[in-house]
């Protein structure tokens, strides 16, 4: 399992290396897979999946932008499109492309927090 302080790669987890062999494409890159972008960039998905999250966990953060929310939603519908569920308190760090490929589409103006260990 990869660590904190590494650049990640997709092909380092099993999981996404089975979901790059579901691809009708072959692709090297999770970001290349056809179910990437309707999964984790589309803003009507991930809207969405934002009100299914707030309904299941009562968030609602009038703080947050957007751009801040979709990221952030793009994150977990990444983790659910790839490992289905983590369980409670179990995260994993995701792989850099992915990560690159969302905040590139739902960019923000303060510095990125990056991978956080649940409080204990």
């Amino acid at each position: 399992m990869p660590t904190v302080d590494e650049c990640v790669c997709c092909c380092e987890y099993d999981n996404i290396e089975r979901k790059l062999e579901e691809s009708v494409t072959s692709c090297k890159c999770i970001t290349e897979h056809e179910g990437f972008e309707p999964v984790c960039l589309n803003v009507w998905v991930l809207q969405t999946a934002y009100f299914q999250y707030r309904q299941e966990h009562g968030h609602d953060d009038e703080d947050e932008t957007p751009q801040e929310r979709y990221r952030y939603i793009a994150y977990r519908q990444f983790v659910r499109w790839c490992w289905e569920w983590l369980g409670k308190r179990i995260r994993v760090v995701l792989p850099s492309c992915a990560v690159t490929k969302i905040r590139h589409a739902f960019p923000s103006t303060a510095a990125y927090v990056g991978f956080r260990y649940p409080p204990t």
